[in-house]
């Protein structure tokens, strides 16, 4: 039940990093961007991997300027 909870956030996570930096982030929001999204879900799966990778990369949170 974690992992499929964890998936689901990450692949939505994801797909905001993704189109944030579109011209019209609010419009992918309301109509998803199919081929997109379907190739964050296949990478989801291994979330785990990258969730541990992030704070080890120091990605996880932005540095102060």
């Amino acid at each position: 039940m974690l992992y499929i909870v964890g998936w689901i956030g990450w692949v939505g996570r994801s797909y905001l990093i993704a189109i944030s930096d579109e011209k019209k982030p609010a419009m992918k929001e309301i109509i998803i961007d199919v081929p997109l999204a379907t190739s964050l879900v296949f990478r989801g799966f291994s979330w785990p991997v990258s969730a541990y990778r992030e704070p080890v990369n120091g990605d996880l949170v932005v540095k102060d300027v």
